[in-house]
């Protein structure tokens, strides 16, 4: 009789995640929908995960593509050129393209809806992964998504069965993407989360941590708000913009000084891009060391965040996975001040004022370059969760996200 293998059991790992393996690497090249030229100076530490040069004609190796929507091949542009981020906006921006792709979809001869449909949306899916990695809150989309189609009779006319899709897209929109963050504004609000005379720090951009603050300023709250940030993509500055355009007192500092500024903060409030089963936070990178030095000095970390973007993954560290982005980004520094260029401020900023004194790293051989998207947050550096069925230590993320996918009926 033959003797199961010993790795029989073992949790198999997508070949995305296995590129210092050739085969693995190779069978990933050959199951991308887009050509991609690989890093010409890959970090070693990485060279599991993708690490791609910055796509500089991606544009037209897009259009090549067939099946593909055009809506779905503008959307994976701006995924690429980072005009649409953020979880919640990155999800909504998708839905809105499957609803396009659904209402001009027309079933083929010989097949059903139900039947042919989830290849369409995965040939969608596919290209946007390619221009991305995608976020949990996509994920989670189209998973539902796809069992929503599955449960299609054949027998349903085409036009019932988009309307259907439709609306069911319209529903996880409202009850799951923008109807969860005014309930957690009103819970965090009700359970006194932010009072008067609070010095809150909040990192990055979130929408959801600034539906909460708009929300406790129009109940006439008086507190104040330092916006930390981090290089490349400075995403603090547009949260900075919302809360000064609505009144808030606040303050704009860098990743680096929020440990000196800890001792002036009472709470730190910060969205996340997923809640892993083991409570961890993945979310910008930066997080960690904000959340860190809130530990230190025992400020309670408050994460804000939607139940779709709750996973069963485990993860603890933020080397296993990750997203690895251009690192050419690390090089542009057009947008620091001409103050900060150099010590002395009798010496001019350089003249192309894009590149710095990194800008020929290419050509360094013992330099290379590394820009992470993500970090990971260990669940006891949180004190609490707050999601819209209540605030919760993010350790129970995983058995919420169980309830709530028996409730509705789905998988997770």
């Amino acid at each position: 009789m033959k003797q199961p293998s010993p790795n029989a059991n073992a949790l198999r790992v997508a070949s995305s995640m296995r590129l210092d393996d050739p085969k693995k690497r190779q069978k990933a090249q050959k199951q991308q929908s887009v050509d991609r030229q690989l890093a010409q100076k890959p970090v070693g530490l990485f060279s599991h995960l993708p690490q791609y040069e910055k796509h500089d004609n991606i544009q037209a190796r897009l259009k090549k593509q067939e099946n593909i929507h055009p809506i779905v091949l503008s959307l994976g542009l701006k995924y690429q050129n980072f005009t649409i981020a953020g979880g919640n906006a990155r999800c909504m921006a998708m839905l809105e393209a499957f609803k396009r792709v659904i209402s001009d979809y027309v079933t083929p001869s010989g097949t059903s809806l139900p039947r042919h449909l989830p290849s369409v949306i995965s040939k969608q899916v596919d290209l946007l992964s390619n221009t991305r990695v995608l976020a949990a809150s996509m994920k989670t989309a189209i998973r539902e998504l796809k069992k929503e189609i599955a449960v299609i009779s054949v027998d349903t006319s085409d036009e019932n069965a988009k309307e259907r899709l439709l609306l069911f897209i319209e529903n996880f929109q409202t009850e799951r993407i923008w109807g969860p963050g005014q309930v957690i504004a009103d819970q965090a609000l009700s359970n006194n989360k932010i009072q008067d005379g609070d010095v809150i720090l909040t990192f990055g951009h979130s929408s959801t941590v600034l539906k909460l603050l708009l929300h406790a300023h129009e109940q006439k709250l008086q507190f104040k708000v330092f916006v930390a940030d981090g290089r490349p993509k400075l995403e603090g500055k547009e949260m900075l913009k919302s809360l000064v355009a609505a009144g808030i007192k606040c303050g704009y500092t860098v990743c680096s000084a929020v440990p000196l500024l800890m001792k002036e903060v009472s709470k730190v409030i910060i969205g996340a891009s997923a809640v892993l089963g083991n409570g961890a936070i993945l979310s910008r990178v930066g997080t960690a060391v904000v959340c860190n030095a809130a530990k230190e000095r025992q400020v309670p970390v408050i994460v804000v965040c939607e139940s779709y973007k709750f996973l069963d993954e485990t993860r603890l560290d933020s080397f296993t996975w990750n997203e690895i982005g251009n690192p050419d980004d690390l090089v542009d520094i057009s947008n620091r001040g001409p103050s900060e260029y150099t010590l002395h401020t009798s010496t001019a900023p350089p003249q192309n004022q894009s590149a710095g004194r990194l800008a020929p790293w290419r050509n360094l051989d013992k330099l290379k370059l590394l820009n992470l998207h993500y970090d990971v947050t260990p669940a006891h550096f949180i004190t609490a969760l707050i999601c819209e069925h209540g605030i919760v230590p993010s350790t129970c993320a995983l058995s919420i996200a169980r309830l709530t996918a028996d409730r509705t009926g789905t998988d997770f």
